[in-house]
């Protein structure tokens, strides 16, 4: 994801920065097979709900609501750069029928190793906060942790849209060529984190999460459910593991959100703190995990999650260090049917075996059969 402001000549701006992304990371990438995802930041938005590429209502820049309204602020032309520059590597979308208002799509399938990587668009398509009244960031504050406002959700309201839930759905039985399958996409259907910009902060709605809108979530959730795929993401700023419920805790496809490699906007997930309910720990007893609702209503089970804390370092390195940045690595075993995840710190060498170079709850492996409800790990 690539960090900057708008600007009159956006492309140029845009390219610029991918440029350098791709001078950073390349010999990361120069032996490796790579997969780029656009996310909100790369088409010049702090937010992003795609409203399917609907433009944003002309008054949000002018009254400074550009990160509380749903719409792309850049023309629909700029838009389709990013989508090429960071998915042209991509095999041919499933259906390259563009989306409203000329939006290019990219939505498919990459078969790699025995693994099935199914990709999808998590913001494209989602509906823009203001559809149900909401003000993002004042909306509920003042509601009770351990209650979920009925009034935040409508079934027409859409996360992946039809295209792609259908999609979805139909990768999920389809097992040419492959053994495991994988879910990647730009971040994490829940909304696990309480706090932001400083471990204080309690925002009870998180909109820009996947876990809003939750009929759209469950319908994601549903839609890989018979894949046992494990969902691959990050965006958040805050590494976790954690499993989705539908029907009940723990019924569904576990997540691992990846530890961002640079972290600059910071959030936690201490639902402790705020008295948020739950149930089942795991065994090894870490605080903040377990069975939670999330504000939305989102049944998740909490395994892990590496909690920043509130870094006022000077050198670089060091504050992104202490912010929680880091590296995720998974390792498939295709003749095991498993996941191996681990969530590297930042400052660390990873050859030197020390336990403590990782984030407290990991390594941790996760079976198959585990991602359709099997329950396995304690």
């Amino acid at each position: 994801m690539l960090y900057e402001h708008q600007a009159s000549l956006a492309i140029l701006n845009y390219l610029r920065k991918y440029y350098q992304f791709g001078w950073a990371f390349r010999e990361a990438m120069r032996n490796q097979p790579t997969i780029c995802l656009p996310d909100d930041h790369d088409v010049l938005q702090g937010n992003l709900w795609g409203e399917a590429g609907a433009p944003m209502p002309q008054e949000a820049p002018a009254n400074n609501h550009v990160d509380k309204s749903g719409g792309y602020i850049e023309p629909i032309r700029m838009v389709n750069v990013v989508h090429r520059t960071n998915t042209a590597h991509h095999m041919d979308p499933v259906d390259p029928t563009p989306a409203s208002w000329g939006l290019s799509v990219y939505h498919g399938e990459i078969i790699y190793g025995n693994v099935g990587f199914a990709i999808v668009a998590d913001r494209q398509w989602k509906s823009g906060p203001e559809n149900l009244n909401i003000i993002v960031g004042t909306s509920g504050q003042e509601e009770d942790p351990n209650v979920f406002n009925p009034t935040y959700d409508d079934p027409n309201l859409n996360l992946l849209g039809k295209k792609q839930e259908n999609f979805l759905a139909k990768w999920s039985k389809d097992w040419r060529g492959h053994e495991l399958k994988a879910l990647l996409s730009q971040t994490i259907f829940a909304a696990l984190a309480t706090h932001q910009a400083n471990p204080d902060f309690y925002l009870k709605y998180d909109f820009d999460s996947d876990g809003w809108p939750a009929s759209g979530r469950n319908r994601a959730v549903e839609a890989i459910h018979e894949s046992m795929a494990l969902h691959i993401c990050g965006d958040t700023h805050l590494a976790s593991v954690s499993q989705y419920g539908l029907d009940k805790s723990r019924d569904s496809n576990w997540a691992f959100c990846a530890p961002a490699i640079a972290v600059g906007w910071q959030r936690w997930w201490k639902p402790d703190s705020v008295d948020l309910l739950y149930k089942n720990r795991p065994t090894h007893g870490l605080d903040n995990t377990g069975e939670y609702q999330d504000s939305f209503g989102n049944k998740n089970y909490v395994y892990a999650v590496a909690n920043p804390i509130y870094s006022t370092a000077k050198n670089r390195y060091v504050k992104a260090h202490e912010k929680a940045s880091g590296f995720g690595f998974i390792t498939f075993d295709t003749q095991a049917k498993t996941y191996t995840l681990d969530a590297y710190k930042f400052l660390v060498d990873v050859t030197d075996s020390n336990p403590n170079n990782q984030y407290e709850g990991w390594p941790i492996t996760i079976h198959q059969k585990e991602n359709k409800g099997e329950n396995i790990i304690g």
